[in-house]
C-alpha cells in the first residue's frame, strides 16, 4: 500500500519541473513502493507542482479515491497533473506488465 501524500495550499509561484513517482510493485512481499521520498507519509508537497506516475517495470495506471471510495481522477502512465487543491490524496495503482495492455 502506497502511503498518501499530503499537498498544502501555499502561494507558490509554480514550476515546469514535472514530479515524477516511480512506482514498483514486488511480486514477493506484494508491496507498492513509491520514489522519490516526496511521497513519504507526511511529505509535504507545494501546491501547484506538476506530477506524473510511471511504473519501475512496464506501464501504471493511478486512480484518486474521493472520501466515500468512489473513483475520481485517473492518471495513466507518465501523464502529467498540475496539483492545485492541498490536501491529503488516497489513491489505488494498477500496474501492466512490460509488453501488456
Amino acid at each position: 500500500m502506497v502511503s498518501p501524500t499530503l499537498v498544502v495550499n501555499g502561494s507558490g509561484s509554480g514550476s515546469s519541473d514535472v514530479t515524477e513517482i516511480v512506482l514498483d510493485y514486488d511480486p514477493e512481499t506484494r508491496a507498492v513502493t513509491a520514489t522519490p521520498g516526496t511521497v513519504e507519509e507526511g511529505t509535504i508537497v507545494e501546491k501547484d507542482t506538476t506530477i506524473c506516475f510511471k511504473g519501475r517495470e512496464g506501464k501504471v495506471r493511478v486512480v484518486f479515491l474521493s472520501p466515500f471510495n468512489d473513483h475520481t481522477v485517473e492518471m495513466v502512465d507518465s501523464e502529467e497533473r498540475k496539483l492545485t487543491v492541498g490536501g491529503i490524496y488516497h489513491f489505488r495503482c494498477f500496474f501492466i506488465e512490460p509488453g501488456g495492455r
